[in-house]
């Protein structure tokens, strides 16, 4: 197993030091550099090309979210760390792998690892998926069409959450999923379809119907005349019986 190569940016220096300490106890993870603002994360992100970006997002002169912004994080995973729960649905629509509540627990952190692990093992130019073209933060950039998590149709374009980043594609849902293989998304509803590997779970139980649960705790709502096609859908690409 190859080690990771990390960056640490929290500008309270005991939390950095028990980041270090919780990683320190997990393989293959090296901790290359720490900082302290965005300035300086942006700076030691461009000499060490870290794998790893834990990320606070509480910090002097710029946020987490804004200190990103200046450091290229296509061939990184983002992990933020911070007290605040409130931020969690923001940093998985940036493109977050996880989101660490500090104290950061040893073994929700070698989860987090093991999922970057994951995604890094699906590099871009090695993908024989097909690819999308997005616009992220000002930019045109190309993504594996199997990396999209969830898509979301709003006026004329699509919003994009994949597994590094969030973006937005001018076209329609339903010329978007003629484009793709029949397996890599899952239309939900109207406006929605989602990679079905981002399912972990689903509650029928309320008012609203069927409402999927994705690995990083969104719930979505399947039209009820979808509902049966989705389970079937979902178990079917799980390897389950239907």
């Amino acid at each position: 197993m190859n080690t990771l190569s990390a960056l640490i940016v929290d500008d309270e220096p005991a939390a950095r030091r028990d980041l270090v300490e919780v990683l320190g106890a997990i393989e293959e993870v090296s901790v290359v550099a720490q900082a302290s603002d965005a300035a300086a994360a942006a700076h030691l992100a461009r000499r060490h090309h870290p794998e790893l970006i834990f990320m606070d997002i509480q910090l002097p002169g710029a946020d987490g979210f804004s200190a990103l912004q200046q450091i290229d994080i296509a061939r990184s995973c983002v992990i933020f760390t911070t007290a605040y729960a409130q931020f969690a649905v923001r940093a998985f629509e940036f493109g977050a792998t996880d989101y660490l509540l500090k104290p950061v627990d040893e073994d929700r952190c070698r989860r987090a690892i093991e999922r970057a692990r994951e995604t890094l093992r699906r590099p871009l130019e090695n993908s024989s998926a097909p690819v999308l073209e997005i616009e992220e933060h000002g930019r045109h950039v190309f993504i594996p069409a199997d990396s999209v998590r969830l898509v979301t149709a709003g006026g004329n374009y699509l919003d994009i959450i994949h597994d590094r980043g969030h973006g937005l594609v001018r076209r329609t849902l339903e010329s978007l999923l003629e484009s793709l293989p029949p397996d890599f998304l899952v239309r939900i509803n109207r406006n929605q379809a989602v990679r079905p590997s981002h399912v972990q779970g689903w509650d029928n139980s309320g008012l609203r119907g069927l409402c999927l649960i994705t690995r990083d705790g969104t719930e979505l709502v399947v039209a009820r005349r979808r509902a049966t096609e989705v389970r079937a859908r979902l178990r079917h690409l799980a390897g389950c019986p239907t």
